[in-house]
């Protein structure tokens, strides 16, 4: 999924689950589920008394690599209320409403308050960073609206807690889950070459200092924005704008993903390290917190010091000279993604959740 798709105006509901007049009708708004195909965990609930509805969205979607500022633009602040306005009216039978992402989180959580609703509203994949002054307060008052966070970091439960002075009581953890397709393509043997994605909380400075010492090829794709100003290495592909399902055939065909972060926020780099896990490829990845619940170093990722090129680089070396220990993290990756991070595992977590609002 892209994280920071531009959204249209709501449009029709798109109705999944079984037709009861006694199942609660709870609505689900994201900002990729722009077409009446567009699927989420939602489709895997198995509980009859529960019914999905889907507020669509229609407009262009932009890459979170590609925008230029992380923060939400006011056009899209009220994109947002008018979509948490519109999930508010498709509860039916005493459901609620499901956002994905916090900005429409927060957006329905006012507009929940504005109606005086009593609609319970689950705040799903709830990740955030630190607000201040009369942002901060804003966003304690709409998001005091919502019912349960689902986070997906065991570490960000006491975090936000503390962060809007809410119980922890009121969040959940639940894996982040990969629902796309999964390659089958081997590992480039001819022109191998290490491989990193992704823009949120990066630290491309080091990595390309750890590749540049190795001489390896190396393709990097990551948004103009955490690139700026780095110097890059001659044996260094920047990448131009890849769809997912290329993004994923580089995970496969690498020798070696690495994910270098900083140790900013909370968590960094869950999207990525689901992905690379449910295709079967183990990581190069800097030891940060937020990334415990999914990581175990030495089992399914090799763990290097924040900012230390040197020790990136031997991890990397470590990875790239031995199959052995590729296939080994490879596997045990793919194990924890297949029965930790599938979709049918998140609508469990998703149905649990809910069920705990009754």
């Amino acid at each position: 999924m892209s994280m920071g798709m531009v959204l249209g105006p709501a449009s029709t509901q798109d109705l999944t689950g079984t037709e009861s007049g006694h199942a609660a009708g709870w609505s689900v708004v994201a900002p990729f589920l722009t077409t009446p195909e567009s699927r989420w965990i939602s489709d895997f609930v198995t509980d009859p008394t529960l019914e999905f509805s889907k507020v669509l969205h229609a407009g262009p979607q932009q890459s979170w690599h590609d925008k230029r500022s992380a923060k939400t633009d006011l056009s899209e602040w009220l994109r947002y209320s008018q979509s948490g306005a519109e999930a508010l009216r498709a509860t039916t039978n005493g459901g609620g409403v499901v956002t994905v992402f916090p900005q429409l989180a927060a957006a329905t959580g006012m507009q929940k308050r504005r109606r005086n609703s009593d609609a319970p509203l689950v705040a799903w994949f709830f990740n955030t960073e630190r607000a201040t002054g009369p942002s901060r307060w804003l966003a304690r008052w709409s998001l005091q609206a919502v019912d349960r966070f689902v986070v997906h970091s065991t570490d960000e439960i006491q975090h936000y807690a503390d962060e809007f002075d809410f119980d922890a009581s009121k969040f959940d953890y639940v894996p982040l889950q990969f629902g796309g397709e999964v390659r089958d393509d081997v590992e480039e043997s001819e022109e191998p070459f290490v491989f990193a994605t992704g823009s949120g909380f990066r630290d491309y400075a080091t990595m390309f200092e750890a590749v540049e010492q190795l001489g390896y090829p190396t393709k990097v794709l990551a948004g103009d924005r955490v690139l700026s100003g780095l110097a890059v290495p001659k044996n260094v592909t920047i990448l131009d704008q890849l769809n997912k399902s290329e993004i994923h055939r580089h995970v496969r065909e690498a020798r070696v993903n690495v994910i270098p972060m900083t140790t900013s926020g909370v968590t960094g780099g869950l999207v990525t390290i689901v992905e690379a896990f449910a295709h079967d490829r183990g990581l190069v990845i800097t030891e940060r917190g937020g990334i415990d619940d999914y990581v175990k170093y030495g089992e399914n990722a090799l763990g290097v010091a924040p900012g230390n090129a040197s020790e990136m680089g031997l991890a990397i070396e470590a990875m790239w000279t031995d199959e052995a220990l590729r296939q080994r993290l490879g596997r045990n990756a793919g194990h924890f993604a297949r029965t930790e991070c599938s979709d049918e595992a998140a609508a469990a977590g998703l149905a649990r959740v809910i069920s705990e609002l009754a």
